[in-house]
């Protein structure tokens, strides 16, 4: 019995392809890209079990030690926070769990990529395979994260509310559809260039200080306006609201950029699949 094989064609024609096209085919590709994927998440998952101390520690470690900053900070009159409506420790450590969920989206596109370059060049792979590996680990970190939060509130006594709580996985989602989304656009050109990477991580932290993470959002003033229309402070602010059930803070606006980003994410996916081959091609010759 002859066992038919798909073929792959490959074609320097690029007139034909349109968007769509290109994210028909990331679709067509996905049960390879999963497999792929998946192996690859589990393989980073006990490499950094062995190698590690701390293990999976360190998916907390980050903003339990800022969130400790802070906490000692204002504890000291170092800083003056105004009133947050819950314990202190409770808002600026959920505030920081869920900028380092967004930080690490933004990373994970890029990092996966770039560590299996070598891989790239040599092996014809689906290479959405590499982003669902990101994305597989960003899961993992962030319900490791969700766990502690819900340690600390136990601690803290913190009510909460079911009707709220339901919509907490909406608000994870969204805050990892915009890191993603930046990093996977970033992608392409950061596999050029380390200058990207680098750019990345003086950025974030500064960035994160224009986000009320550690601080009420302002209602006036300079800084009150570009949270306003930050969107990252939206999804932070109302998915943090959504963990300790206080008032709903500019849904529509939530809802606004959920959409934004959808379309920046699936354009970011057709230029992944666009440049792919042309990158991989300069960095193996």
């Amino acid at each position: 019995m002859i066992r038919k094989e798909n073929i792959t064609v490959y074609s320097a024609e690029t007139s034909k392809h349109s968007i769509s096209a290109y994210l028909r085919d990331i679709f067509n590709d996905l049960p390879q890209a999963h497999e792929l994927g998946f192996r690859l998440f589990k393989r980073n998952l006990t490499a950094l079990y062995r190698q590690s101390l701390l293990g999976f520690a360190w998916a907390i470690l980050p903003p339990l030690a800022n969130a400790t900053l802070w906490i000692v900070l204002r504890g000291n009159n170092v800083i003056s926070v105004q009133d947050t409506g819950v314990p202190y420790p409770i808002f600026v450590l959920t505030g920081t769990m869920l900028w380092q969920v967004f930080s690490e989206a933004i990373l994970a596109p890029l990092t996966q990529v770039t560590e299996n370059k070598v891989m790239l060049s040599k092996i014809n792979i689906p290479r959405e395979g590499l982003l669902l590996s990101g994305l597989y680990q960003l899961i993992f970190n962030t319900i490791i994260k969700v766990l502690l939060l819900a340690g600390v509130f136990f601690f803290f006594h913190q009510t909460v509310e079911l009707s709220s709580l339901i919509f907490v996985p909406l608000g994870l989602f969204a805050i990892g559809l915009a890191g993603f989304s930046i990093g996977l656009l970033l992608t392409p050109l950061g596999m050029l260039y380390q200058d990207v990477n680098r750019g990345l991580l003086i950025i974030l932290p500064f960035f994160m200080y224009l986000t009320p993470t550690v601080y009420p959002a302002p209602q006036d003033g300079g800084i009150g306006l570009i949270m306003r229309y930050n969107p990252i402070a939206a999804f932070i602010t109302q998915t943090r609201n959504w963990f300790i059930a206080q008032p709903v803070y500019d849904i529509h606006f939530f809802w606004i950029y959920i959409c934004m980003f959808a379309l920046i994410f699936l354009a970011a996916l057709a230029i992944y699949r666009l440049s792919m081959p042309m990158i991989i091609e300069r960095i193996g010759s």
